[in-house]
């Protein structure tokens, strides 16, 4: 069969059934955009035939497959978000079936980076992928950075300078200086992917403040730091003089402790001799022992003067004493 007859049952073929011409979306990448931004993301596609077509947005973060992408809006005959993006994420045009299947995001975050899939699929031509491809960077400014300092500042040490930002994309560089527009000294040994700074053989010209900037292609920030040179041998004598001040104090804490100990020891002595017995610290003085021994009811017996009436009936207590026995034997008071 010629050529010509070959195109020609093609085209009779497609236009009987249907069949439409497709072509995948086109996307530009990468996207860069600053935090804070809009970002847009292009995806554009050419479909002729059947506009019963579909369109899915997928996010895939940082180190995920795409494969493993999960869909952030859908476009069916209507618009459908399924992630968080609700507010900030909206098609470019609306309804996406002229050939833009454009996205725009709105206030753009850290956490949006990552891996952008646009696909477009008609129901009559499942061959196209219809898959494009876009990877979202966000920029961001350096953090502030934290600086410091390893090693002791004598006089011929040698130190090292650390200066590090938690964030930042792209990746910052460090740069040192020394204040008052003073250059850093010859031995000097600087690194500005690390942002180390090495200082050798300390003297006391290297004393002062030193100052790291941190920054990348969006901004810079920056943090300082300040070096006091010390001698040997005067750091050895401040540190006897504390170290003796400390003896001293130690040994007066001790020698107050000791006294408070003997003084407190005292004081119980005293308190355990004022809470002996009652009973035991009088024997041997007759004084007080005199009715020890001697049954309460008889105490007295033996003494006249307070045994007067024992052995003597109530009755006749009066027997014998005439004056208390004057009416016996009176004939007047009888018969």
């Amino acid at each position: 069969m010629a050529p010509s007859r070959v195109i020609l049952a093609a085209w009779i073929y497609s236009s009987f059934l249907g069949v439409c011409e497709c072509e995948g979306p086109s996307v530009k990448t990468p996207v860069y955009v600053r935090e804070g931004e809009a970002a847009e993301l292009s995806c554009t596609y050419r479909t002729r035939g059947d506009p019963r077509f579909t369109l899915e947005w997928r996010y895939a973060p940082p180190g995920t497959p795409p494969i493993q992408a999960k869909d952030v809006l859908y476009y069916a005959g209507q618009l459908y978000h399924r992630q968080f993006w609700d507010s900030r994420m909206s098609l470019v045009q609306y309804p996406p079936s002229n050939g833009v299947a454009s996205l725009r995001i709105q206030s753009v975050r850290l956490s949006d980076a990552g891996v952008y899939i646009c696909d477009v699929k008609t129901p009559s031509d499942w061959t196209s992928s219809g898959l494009g491809l876009i990877n979202l960077t966000v920029l961001t400014p350096p953090s502030w950075p934290v600086c410091q300092l390893t090693g002791k500042t004598y006089q011929g040490n040698d130190v090292t300078l650390l200066c590090q930002s938690a964030t930042g994309n792209p990746r910052p560089i460090y740069a040192w200086n020394k204040a008052n527009s003073q250059l850093l000294p010859p031995n000097a040994v600087t690194d500005q992917v690390s942002g180390s700074l090495i200082l050798r053989n300390l003297s006391a010209s290297l004393a002062g403040t030193y100052t790291c900037t941190a920054s990348n292609n969006i901004g810079d920030t920056s943090c300082s730091l300040t070096i006091t040179v010390s001698n040997v041998s005067t750091a050895g004598v401040i540190g006897g003089a504390v170290m003796g001040v400390f003896l001293g104090l130690l040994l007066l804490g001790a020698l107050v402790a000791y006294f408070l100990w003997r003084r407190k020891r005292r004081a119980s002595n005293k308190l355990q001799d004022g809470q002996r017995p009652q009973c035991n610290r009088n024997h041997g003085n007759p004084r007080h022992n005199r009715n020890h021994g001697i049954p309460r009811h008889n105490r007295n017996h033996g003494n006249p003067s307070h045994n007067r009436n024992h052995g003597i009936p109530r009755n006749n207590s009066n027997h014998g004493n005439p004056s208390h026995n004057r009416n016996h034997g009176d004939p007047s008071q009888h018969g």
